[in-house]
């Protein structure tokens, strides 16, 4: 039996490459990135979120100056100037005591007796003129002029200024007419004690005087 020739399954392949294939794939990119930037360009603006600003807040903590306020006072006009009579009599028995101390201080290793004397006899009369100054402001105002609160106070303030006048006899009695130091230094302490005694009891009534009653 002759033997068929054999059959070809497949057909020689070209070794050539076709020319149209080739610009294929860089048409379906470029149709890719057309549709790409087309759809890009029609979609809707996004919403911007609004800036968020933070503004500096001023901590310097500024201290306003206090508001000047005027004071009115009802008090009667004499009242006012009996509390600048009661401010006088105070500094005058400072004043005094003051130089009752200096006097005593300085004898006798500073000042001899002479001279002592002469300043102790000086101080018994500016102690009585001021004593006397006390009683006649007593006279013009015991009508009606303190308040009751006061009453108690200013008979204390003529009590210590007599004292004072007292104490001052006393201390140059002490020198020129007894024996020792010892009664010229006592009525010394007792007449600071007066002094302090009559500018204290003196500032209580001018508190009293000068802050008004109340009216039922």
């Amino acid at each position: 039996m002759a033997q068929m020739p054999g059959r070809t399954i497949f057909a020689p392949v070209s070794k050539e490459d076709p020319k149209h294939g080739r610009w294929i794939l860089p048409l379906v990119v470029l149709a890719l990135v057309l549709f790409t930037w087309t759809f890009v360009n029609n979609l809707p603006a996004a919403e911007t979120p609004l800036a968020t600003t933070t503004e500096a807040v001023d901590r310097t903590t500024t201290t306003a100056p206090p508001e000047e306020t005027t004071t009115t006072t009802s008090l009667a006009p004499e009242i006012i100037a009996f509390a600048a009579t009661l401010d006088e009599l105070a500094a005058e028995a400072e004043g005094l005591q003051s130089t009752a101390q200096q006097i005593n201080d300085e004898y006798p290793d500073t000042t001899g007796y002479g001279d002592t004397r002469d300043a102790l006899s000086d101080l018994r009369v500016a102690t009585s003129e001021f004593n006397d100054r006390v009683g006649a402001l007593s006279e013009d105002n015991a009508d009606s002029d303190l308040p009751e609160a006061a009453e108690e106070q200013w008979s204390d303030v003529i009590t210590a200024a007599a004292t004072m006048q007292l104490e001052a006899d006393n201390m140059f009695d002490g020198l020129v007419n007894t024996s020792g130091s010892e009664k010229r230094l006592t009525a010394l302490a007792d007449y600071n004690i007066a002094a302090a005694t009559f500018v204290q009891k003196l500032a209580e009534v001018k508190e009293a005087v000068m802050t008004p009653e109340e009216t039922p």
